[in-house]
């Protein structure tokens, strides 16, 4: 008695499917499709301008706050302005927001899923059509 009878390409579509999802789960896991997450440590300190650079000009503005100088990502300001800045990857004004950031790795990890069944399901149309083989027969 068949409780469940299902096409064998169904069954086929299925597998590639549950594949294709423990593989990009695995790759994220591990960190090959980068963190799920890219916040990173920032702190808010008061610093001071010793380099400072017109914005028509080239060149970097340095600060100097407590714990160390840094490059800082401005222009305009004067030789001992007092700044906010936040101390990052990259040292900016603390007042400069880039707006809402949307971490897009999950889409990727759904995408890369999408991929994988649907390239599971061009493998599976080229299959059918490739006509079978005929082997030599020897007598």
């Amino acid at each position: 008695m068949r409780v469940l009878a299902l096409p064998v390409t169904a069954v086929k579509a299925a597998i590639v499917g549950v594949v294709s999802t423990v593989l990009a789960l695995a790759l994220a896991f591990v960190g090959l499709l980068g963190h799920w997450s890219v916040t990173s440590e920032v702190r808010t300190v008061q610093a001071r301008v010793v380099v400072a650079v017109p914005c028509d000009q080239s060149g970097q503005e340095r600060v100097s706050y407590p714990g160390g100088e840094a490059a800082l990502d401005a222009c305009g300001h004067s030789v001992g302005d007092e700044v906010e800045v936040s101390l990052g990857t990259v040292v900016h004004l603390a007042s400069a927001n880039a707006g809402a950031s949307l971490d897009a790795r999950p889409i990727g990890v759904v995408l890369l899923i999408f991929a994988g069944m649907a390239g599971g399901g061009m493998a599976e149309l080229l299959r059918r059509r490739t006509p079978p083989r005929q082997t030599a027969q020897t007598t």
